[in-house]
């Protein structure tokens, strides 16, 4: 610890001693969020050991998130102010506002002496600071882009905007004309021509908007992303723009333009197709919500989750729509219990209104026979997924309904007539007995002292812990998916 230090006091009453050249040449362009969190970061650097001086505290005294927090470091990193030492956990070291004076002088004088008289004539009306004419260097230095192609951008930008305009606008211009190709001077020349000469779409997509407003350079902008970065034409263009109406503008129609490109749906026909699906969708999703009774205030959801994936699966919307019904009548009313029923249908290979159907009867038959087996053995009962299970091993075991049915009559007043009829099928199945004939000599005695013999030996076989590993890994592996 060093011989003096300030009071706590002393500290939160002192002043904050802030450089005139970052309210003249920072300040402006930055956002509210991004000037609060530069001030408060300078004011804890006085306590670096403190413990308010931590991101938690920074996002708690301005009510912003993590994510802000590193956004605005990121953005003053950029600009000079800060160096951002570690991400996780965030740490950074705050730099002179004057330290840019010395970044100044790895570039030559003479190199930007005639960019900088030409760019000062460019903006007659107020003076350039050094940290203005530091990010047209930075600019030129990483792209590589003539000193005069730059010039022309910063005139083109003035001609639309005025010379009020800053300098991050006419780099964000020259970022994007950069990634558009423009390289020379002749390219920069086609380019605003080329732009110019999209003066005539911009009106029919402004008219189509219903946009009352002069066309901007910034609708300029996004006119040659779509056509030239995302390959729009302009009958593609205009088709989006329909849907857009007097709904949020340039804007709101590049969003939809960003959702068709990422379909990759790039001309008027394939956005009517796509339209259509994600039409069809909707309608979909609110009948099936409707249908089993749940509602929803936005159904993208339900649609990126559910609808979407059955329909990948190859489901038609009628045979949602009956399964849906099903799921009414059987009172499962949540789509994540639908879910399970499309699913299993999908896995017996069923997925439209014929085969579903065929297999739902399946079924019905199915039930019909164990109610009757269980009626043969005297139960009146419902039946239950035990039941099922049962009878489901036994036919796998190779036994038809006669041979179950005389089983089931033979199990009359036994207490578990399931249970019973599996005996009585087990020795069948030992004996590999199947023909009912057969079935029924072999029931009408008792077991013979060889067969009592062979299952006492039975029992007494013991099987080792690794004999028993394959059994329990099978079982680990099972996947019983019965309705």
């Amino acid at each position: 610890m060093g011989l003096c230090r300030m009071s706590e006091e002393g500290i939160r009453s002192g002043c904050l001693i802030l450089d005139n050249k970052f309210v003249s040449d920072y300040m402006p362009e930055a956002d509210e969020v991004q000037i609060k969190v530069y001030l408060l970061g300078l004011s804890l650097c006085s306590k670096p050991d403190s413990p308010d001086n931590s991101a938690q505290n920074f996002c708690n005294t301005l009510s912003i998130s993590q994510e802000q927090l590193s956004s605005a470091f990121e953005y003053w990193k950029k600009e000079g102010l800060v160096t951002v030492i570690s991400l996780d956990p965030l740490e950074v070291r705050y730099n002179s506002v004057r330290g840019l004076e010395e970044k100044m002088r790895y570039y030559k004088p003479s190199k930007y002496k005639e960019f900088n008289a030409q760019l000062n004539e460019i903006f007659p009306d107020r003076v350039l600071t050094e940290s203005d004419y530091l990010k047209y260097y930075d600019f030129i230095e990483s792209t590589h882009m003539p000193q005069e192609v730059m010039l022309m951008i910063a005139r083109y930008c003035v001609n639309y905007k005025g010379s009020d305009i800053r300098e991050k606008y006419i780099l964000t211009v020259a970022q994007a004309w950069h990634e558009g190709g423009v390289r020379t001077v002749q390219d920069a020349e086609a380019f605003i021509s080329q732009q110019e000469s999209s003066t005539e779409a911009l009106r029919l997509i402004a008219k189509t908007l219903g946009k009352k407003s002069e066309i901007d350079l910034d609708d300029r902008q996004l006119y040659i992303k779509w056509t030239q970065s995302w390959g729009f034409d302009l009958s593609g263009i205009l088709f989006a723009a329909k849907q857009c109406k007097k709904r949020g503008g340039m804007e709101r129609l590049d969003k939809v333009l960003d959702e068709y490109f990422t379909r990759n749906c790039l001309t008027a026909t394939d956005m009517q197709a796509y339209s259509d699906e994600k039409q069809n969708m909707f309608d979909l999703a609110k009948d099936v919500t409707r249908i089993i009774g749940v509602r929803y205030e936005n159904l993208d959801t339900v649609i990126t989750h559910y609808i979407c994936v059955w329909l990948s699966q190859g489901f038609d919307n009628d045979a949602v729509l009956l399964v849906a019904e099903y799921c009414f009548e059987n009172s499962i009313r949540s789509l994540s219990g639908m879910n399970m029923m499309i699913s299993r249908f999908y896995k017996q290979g069923c997925v439209n209104v014929e085969s579903i159907n065929e297999y739902i009867g399946q079924l019905v038959e199915r039930e019909k026979k164990i109610k009757a087996v269980l009626e043969a053995a005297a139960s009146s009962r419902m039946v239950t997924q035990s039941d099922r299970d049962a009878y489901t091993l036994w036919t796998d075991w190779g036994f038809d309904d006669e041979v179950i049915l005389y089983c089931a009559n033979a199990s009359q007043g036994k207490p578990q007539a399931t249970g019973n009829i599996t005996k009585l099928l087990t020795r069948c199945k030992e004996a590999k007995v199947f023909d009912l004939a057969k079935v029924k000599e072999l029931l009408s005695c008792s077991p013979s002292k060889t067969e009592k013999q062979e299952q006492s030996g039975k029992l007494e076989r013991r099987y080792t812990k690794e004999e028993m590993g394959s059994l329990f890994g099978d079982l680990q592996n099972y996947d019983d998916i019965e309705i």
